[in-house]
Order: structure tokens, then C-alpha cells, then sequence
């Protein structure tokens, strides 16, 4: 037999007096004992919410009118019925006069026959005169008066009870009640418990009622920006409920006892350390919804990957309520402690931080079960920004790409606000080990941040953080992401790196950072273009529009000296996001390397534009300047950068590599041995001062320097080649060629090394070893003048006049002008004295000089 059914939710408030204990609100859901659900084909609707009253003196709720159109929306969807509007009547705020809600429950006299259902849904205030004890209570429409509500705005409660009894009864439909009472401010009958009297009358039980509490007497109804970005709950989990998530056994019906236990499970979890215990009385087998599978797996899509969620709370009128018992000294301390969190104040200045009010606040008796609601929203506070940012990461939010110094200057004080906010609400909350978890992988993270030479053990430390977190929160992508990036960067294990990159994919498939982090792991630090390439094909494939993913593809093009193709790469991540800076820098990059300084600067000088504080494009600038032999702008550019932060050693570096270019040497060293003050293991410092040093003739600093950069880092090729040099220099040939072939041996294609190692073996009168060295080095290189002119002179000492006349000329083809060098060249007076040939090819080659 088809039913009738009526739901109907009650966000309602009052101020209890002072005498008696503190009485929270409840939500009732009243259901008759006849078989039915929401999906049944016939059913009619209600719903009302009111936040913005129209009586100032009436406080406004935040979220009862959110609460109601969300309820609405379930039943337009398949689980609620699938209700149009000649079934269902929505009323929010101004619209929701008494008058109009009258109007709307006797249409549903009139339309609501025997078997149909129907559906009522109010969510405001809801109160009692404090002249009468015997008034069973109101609620507040949008026009009710502040203080005499029989004067009208205000629906009476026995009059909603006759809309129940006579549709339940004599037109033998099936009734369900459900109430979400709120409390927020003074009402007028506030003195006589008006709240507490309206709430047990609406809890009476009629008939075959079922009702179901959003809360225990003296417990308050919990609402935050955590539940549906700003809800009650109890709303928030119900409707998360009906839509499927508390169908427990599958069976695609949720049952009373189903959407109790859910709404108990999740609401007194989620709302702690506030208490609040739905409960609920009556047959628990009653059927409520038929399950639609679509939708639920749409809502249980939409929840994967998501952060969990942690925010201040609101418990509607409870601060009113106590404040106004206590002095004004508590109160004005409350005050400044509510000030301290909304300034992130936490523990300093030392006499209105957070901390301290907290201590202090929370030894006041008078304070009752505020104290709770103090405790929940400072841990909330702690930990928000952190949040905040990990919500940032996981929707690849641009904003949040920060220079590796602006990411550890910002999150620095992460952990400890993380751990501190994790013993606020003890190890019993159900977020605790989320913000442990979150406290290691920030930890890990910084570490990682202060780790970039691989022999760090820096890496490792950080790498034991990210798996605490893990062994904390299994299902934390985050944590793989990163360990990804120090596996490549610090501990230089590719597999690793990709594994785990693999790892934060299959939690994450449609988040984009993890493709494009391994991808620029593969490009930049491995050279595997291709390889990357096939991730950054995945990530375009699930966001074509994404600007991070171009610029990523952009860096790979980039790094393969695919010039062309990246700065189409990166001029459309500009058009889709045109205050990204990042892609502004690398598209300034790219114009570099395809020597079109002119383009590069107006790039950078667009993005400082954008950004002042990213000191990476000011550096960059300084390097254009540099390059184009500005020295007095890059100067300027890096003395800039100095006063920004005077510990940023790549500023000092900089102006230092500009003195030396321009051979002021002292200025330069000075800059240097800054530098390496700052940081003791930044090699380039170290080989440039040492290049000073071999300039000027030092040789034992020299060489004391360059050995210390080769024990930093042995895969340093710059050193090994210079310590060669500078050996070379001194005549000391064995230990040059034992340098040369150390950073050959570390770069194959290392066309200096070899041009020297065969300049060595010309002057040692290794001929053989000469030419077989300048051979090898033709094959990396054809068109080097210096090596073809070697060969030229390898083979004319060794007599092969043809081969020498041929690599000379090749030399003069590549560019070689010393006219007057090769006069007198001593390695050449073989080629000389054959005139007839020398004469022509000079002739052909140097025509002004004969």
C-alpha cells in the first residue's frame, strides 16, 4: 500500500536563563510505522529556509537557508523523487513569511490524498513568549516579530502538529519528522527556556511517530565551512546518508537505523571535541529512500582524493549564551583569544598570543562547555593554512607553485603548529593522525628543501618523515609525491623516483602535479626526454586547459634544445594563465638559449611586474645582462636581490662572476668567499675563486680550492678540467693528463677536455697520442676551430703534409682569422716551406693580406 510522508527539519534557536544547566538543541525526524519512501510515486514538498529574519533584533542564522536549497536539491534529484515544482514548494528567507508557509501547508491539505507522500522541511528559528509557560512554542518565519509572536510571523506548533495528525490520520498518509535545531542569539523567550520548551514540544511523540535527534539533551547543533563548504552537521551527513552513504548492507534501501548509525558515526566524529549524539526512537527496520546507484557513485566520485577536512565550528548561540554570565574581563579575554586566531597570532607577541589566552581561558569554570568549542577552533586555526596549501597542491593551483625559498620561508612553522593543533584534541580525535601525518610530511618536505646535493644525508632524514606520515595516513598522495622528487634530486634513484611518482598516480589519477613532477625528473635531471614525454601526454589528456601541464611540456622541449617547439609550449601556458611567472621565467629562458636577449628581458621585466618577490626572475635578468655584457645593470640587478635577502648566496655569486668578467679580482674573491660563507658546499663559488687564483698566479690556493670542490662533489667536470689546466700551465704534464682524462671519463662529449689533452700530447711530443685524441674529439665536433687547427698542426709535425693543408683549411672555413699567428707558428713551417700550395691557400683564404 502507497503512503504518505512528511519530513520535516527544524533549525530553530533560544538563549537558556542562568539558572538552568545548559540544554542543547536536538534534530527530530517523526515517522509513521506504514511501509513507503521518499521514492515513492506520488509526493509532495515543503521546504523553507530562513537565514536572513527580518526583524533586526531577530539574529540572522549562517546557514539554514544553504541547508534548505541543498535539501531541495536532493529531492529535484532520483533519490528524493525527482519532485518539479507543482510538487515542490521552495521558500528562502524573505520569501518564507508566515503567510506564504500557511499558504504552502494547506496546498498540501489540498493536494496530499490517501497514499501519496509529503514533505516538509524548515529550517530557522524557533522560540516561545517568555509571558506564557504554556505556549508549546513557534516558528519564526522570515516577518516574525522580535518579541509577540502571536501577533503574527510566527507559525504555532500546535497548529504544525494539526497539519501532521490530519495528514497522517485522516488522510492516512505517512508522516516523517525530522528536526536540526539551531541556536543563535538572544530570543525572547530566552528567560523561560523558550528554546528548551520548543524543542521538547516538537519531540512529543504522536501516534506511530518515529523521531530521530540531531543531538542528546544539553548538547548543541554543530555547523562549519567543513561540511559542504559552510552547513550544519547533522544537515550535512544526513542528506550524505539518504543519498546512499548509509546504506550499510547494500541492500539499496537506507532504513531508521541505517541513517541513525551514519549520522552517529560521522556527526559526533567529525564535531568532537563538541558533543552532539543523534539519536533515535522507534522501529528502526522503517524504510526512508530507495538508493539511486548513479548518484551514489557520483557522490563517493566526488569525495575521492579529497583532503580531509578539518575547520573551526560554530555551535549556533552557545557563545551568546555563556558570555553574557560571565564578567566583562573573561569576556574581553575571550575576545582577544577569538582576535589572536583570526591574525594567526599563535604564539607570539608574548602577551596576546593564541597560547597564552588559551591557558588562560581554559582554567575559567565559567566558561563551561565553551572551553570545547575554544579547543576544536584553536586546533582548527593551526592547522588551516597547512591545509590550505595541500588543498592548493592537490587542485594544481598555480599560486601555490612557489621558488623553492618562498616555500620554505612560508611553511617552516608548519610542523609545529600541525603537532601542537594534534595534541589539542588528544589521540582519541579522528584527526589526530591525520595532523601527525601532516606534521611529518612538512617536516619531510623542509628537509628536502634544505637537501640539494645528493651526498646530503639530509635526503634520508626526509625520506623517514614521508614514511611516518604514511604509516600514519596510508592514503596520503602527498607524501608519495614528494618522496618522488627527493629519491630523483637528493638520494639519485630514478627507479625510486618513478615508483613512487606511480604511487601518488594510482591515489590520485586525475590530480596533474605527480605527472608533471616525474616528467621534469625525467627531463631535467635524467635526460629522458621521451620517457617524460609520455607522462605529460597523460596529464594533457585529463586537463587540456591546464597551464601547468604546457609549461611542463615547454621544459621538455626546452631541455631537448627543442627551442621552437617550447616557446609554443610556453606562450600558451601564458595565454591560459597570464600571471604565471614561472612560464614567463622559462619562456625568457628559452628566448636565451636561441640568443634573443632582447625578448628574454622584456619577459623578466613583465614577470617582476607580476611578482616583486620572486628573486629567480630578478637573477635571471641580472644573467641576460651579464651575457649581453651590461655589467653595470646586472650589478644593479644583483645588488637588488642582496637587499631583498642578504643570505641569498646565488645573489653574491653573481655580482662576483660580473667582477670577474670586468678582471676587478679583489671585489670578485671577496664576493666568492661570501658565497662559500653562506653555503660551504656551492662548488661553482669555489671553482670560480680558484679560477681568481689561477689568474693571478696563486696556484697553491688554486689548487688547494679546486681539490675541495672535486671532494664536495666528484662528478664536478669544471674542476678536473681546471686543475688540469692549471697543471698544464706549470708544466707539471702528468698530473694534467690524469685531470684532462678524469673529466673526459665523466663526460664523454666533453669537447674541451679533449682539445686540451691533445695540446698537452703536442707539447710532451706525443704525436700519436695527439692525433688519435684530436680524431676522436672531430667526431663530437667538426667545426671547432681550435681542434681543427690542431689537427692541422699534429699532422704537419708528423710529416702528412695533404692531411695538415686540409684541416687547415677547414679551420679557415669554421671561422680561424690569426693571420699573423700562422706566420710564425712553429708548427707549421713544414706546410710553409710547400709555397706553391701555401701561397694559394693563403691567397684564397687571406686575399687582403698578400
Amino acid at each position: 500500500m502507497k503512503l504518505w510522508m512528511l519530513i520535516f527539519i527544524l533549525a530553530f534557536s533560544g538563549i537558556l536563563n542562568a539558572q538552568q544547566d545548559e540544554i542543547g538543541t536536538k534534530g527530530t525526524i517523526l515517522l509513521n510505522e506504514s511501509k513507503g519512501s521518499i521514492n515513492s510515486k506520488n509526493t509532495f514538498a515543503v521546504v523553507v529556509g530562513i537565514s536572513d529574519y527580518q526583524d533586526k533584533e531577530i539574529p540572522d542564522l549562517r546557514f539554514a537557508d544553504k541547508d534548505a536549497e541543498a535539501f531541495a536539491n536532493f529531492l529535484r534529484s532520483e533519490s528524493g523523487g525527482k519532485l518539479d515544482d507543482d510538487h515542490l514548494k521552495v521558500l528562502l528567507n524573505r520569501e518564507a513569511t508566515m503567510a506564504q508557509f500557511a499558504t504552502a501547508l494547506d496546498w498540501l491539505w489540498e493536494v496530499v490524498k490517501e497514499n501519496d507522500q509529503a514533505i516538509i522541511y524548515f529550517s530557522g528559528h524557533g522560540d516561545v513568549e517568555k509571558k506564557s509557560l504554556t505556549q508549546p512554542g513557534f516558528l519564526l518565519c522570515w516577518d516574525a516579530p522580535a518579541h509577540v509572536y502571536m501577533s503574527g510571523g510566527a507559525f504555532a506548533l500546535t497548529m504544525l502538529q494539526e497539519v501532521i495528525s490530519t495528514l497522517s490520520i485522516q488522510n492516512k498518509a505517512k508522516v516523517l519528522v525530522v528536526t536540526d535545531a539551531c541556536r543563535s542569539g538572544k530570543l525572547s523567550g530566552s528567560s523561560i527556556n523558550g528554546n528548551q520548551l520548543t524543542n521538547a514540544n516538537l519531540a512529543k511523540q504522536y501516534a506511530n511517530e518515529i523521531k530521530i535527534l540531531s543531538c542528546q539533551p544539553n548538547e548543541y547543533s554543530i555547523e562549519g565551512l567543513q561540511w559542504g563548504g559552510g552547513r550544519g552537521a547533522f544537515s550535512y551527513h544526513l542528506l550524505d546518508g539518504l543519498y546512499g552513504m548509509a546504506d550499510n548492507n547494500s541492500d539499496q534501501i537506507v532504513n531508521v537505523m541505517e541513517i541513525g548509525r551514519y549520522l552517529e558515526d560521522h556527526v559526533t566524529m567529525e564535531v568532537a571535541p563538541h558533543s552532539q549524539v543523534p539519536m533515535v526512537i522507534g522501529v528502526k527496520s522503517e524504510k526512508i529512500t530507495s538508493v539511486n546507484p548513479t548518484l551514489l557513485a557520483s557522490l563517493r566520485k566526488s569525495k575521492e582524493g579529497q583532503m580531509i577536512a578539518f575547520t573551526s565550528t560554530e555551535s549556533r548561540g552557545i557563545e551568546e549564551d555563556i558570555l553574557q554570565k560571565v564578567d566583562t574581563s573573561i569576556r574581553l579575554l575571550y575576545y582577544e583569544f577569538k582576535k589572536a586566531l583570526k591574525e594567526r597570532h599563535f604564539f607570539k607577541p608574548h602577551q596576546f598570543n593564541a597560547e597564552d589566552l588559551f591557558k588562560q581561558l581554559s582554567g575559567i569554570v565559567e566558561l563551561g562547555s565553551l572551553q570545547s568549542a575554544m579547543k576544536r577552533n584553536y586546533a582548527a586555526a593551526l592547522q588551516d593554512d597547512a591545509q590550505q596549501v595541500m588543498n592548493k597542491w592537490l587542485k594544481t593551483d598555480l599560486s601555490e607553485m612557489l621558488s623553492q625559498k618562498t616555500s620554505a620561508e612560508k611553511y617552516k612553522l608548519y610542523p609545529y603548529y600541525l603537532e601542537r593543533a594534534a595534541e589539542l584534541l588528544g589521540v582519541n580525535h579522528y584527526m589526530y593522525k591525520v595532523l601527525m601525518a601532516r606534521k611529518h610530511f612538512f617536516a619531510g618536505y623542509l628537509l628536502a628543501l634544505s637537501s640539494q646535493n645528493p651526498d646530503n644525508n639530509l635526503g634520508s632524514k626526509s625520506i623517514e618523515h614521508f614514511h611516518q606520515a604514511l604509516q600514519l595516513q596510508p592514503e596520503f598522495p602527498l607524501a608519495f609525491w614528494q618522496m618522488s622528487s627527493v629519491f630523483a634530486f637528493n638520494l639519485l634513484k630514478l627507479d625510486s623516483a618513478e615508483y613512487y611518482a606511480q604511487k601518488a598516480i594510482e591515489m590520485n589519477p586525475a590530480w596533474i602535479l605527480p605527472y608533471t613532477n616525474i616528467a621534469f625528473i625525467l627531463s631535467d635531471k635524467y635526460k629522458l626526454y621521451d620517457r617524460a614525454m609520455v607522462y605529460l601526454v597523460q596529464a594533457s589528456r585529463i586537463d587540456t586547459s591546464s597551464a601547468n601541464v604546457w609549461n611542463a611540456f615547454g621544459a621538455n622541449h626546452n631541455n631537448a634544445k627543442e627551442y621552437t617547439e617550447a616557446e609554443k609550449n610556453f606562450q600558451k601556458a601564458i595565454q591560459l594563465a597570464p600571471n604565471y611567472v614561472t612560464a614567463y621565467n622559462n619562456l625568457a629562458i628559452t628566448y636565451c638559449y636561441s640568443n634573443k636577449f632582447l625578448e628574454a628581458e622584456q619577459l623578466l621585466l613583465k614577470a617582476i611586474e607580476l611578482d616583486t618577490t620572486f628573486d629567480l626572475l630578478y637573477t635571471n635578468l641580472g644573467n641576460v645582462y651579464m651575457i649581453t655584457e651590461r655589467f653595470n645593470d646586472a650589478a644593479k640587478i644583483f645588488n637588488k636581490v642582496i637587499q631583498m635577502d642578504s643570505t641569498e648566496t646565488t645573489a653574491y655569486y653573481n655580482l662576483g662572476l660580473v667582477f670577474k668578467r670586468i678582471q676587478k679580482y679583489e671585489d670578485a674573491e671577496r664576493l666568492f668567499k661570501k658565497t662559500i660563507e653562506l653555503d660551504s658546499t656551492f662548488t661553482s663559488a669555489y671553482n670560480n675563486l680558484a679560477n681568481i687564483y689561477l689568474n693571478t698566479k696563486k696556484y697553491n690556493e688554486a689548487e688547494f680550492l679546486y681539490k675541495k670542490v672535486i671532494a664536495i662533489d666528484s662528478s664536478e667536470i669544471s674542476a678536473y678540467f681546471n686543475i688540469a689546466i692549471l697543471y698544464h700551465q706549470n708544466k707539471k704534464y702528468e698530473q694534467a693528463e690524469r685531470y684532462y682524462k678524469a673529466a673526459i671519463r665523466l663526460d664523454s662529449l666533453f669537447l674541451n677536455g679533449y682539445i686540451n689533452l691533445g695540446d698537452l700530447y703536442v707539447k710532451t711530443n706525443q704525436l700519436a697520442k695527439a692525433e688519435e685524441t684530436f680524431l676522436k674529439a672531430v667526431k663530437i665536433n667538426s667545426k671547432d676551430i681550435d681542434l681543427n687547427y690542431g689537427l692541422a698542426c699534429v699532422f704537419a709535425l708528423e710529416s702528412k703534409v695533404e692531411m695538415a693543408f686540409y684541416y687547415l683549411e677547414q679551420s679557415f672555413l669554421n671561422g680561424y682569422v690569426e693571420y699573423d699567428w700562422i706566420l710564425q707558428d712553429t708548427d707549421l713551417a713544414l706546410l710553409r716551406e710547400q709555397k706553391e700550395a701555401w701561397q694559394a691557400l693563403m691567397k684564397k683564404h687571406f686575399p687582403d693580406k698578400l
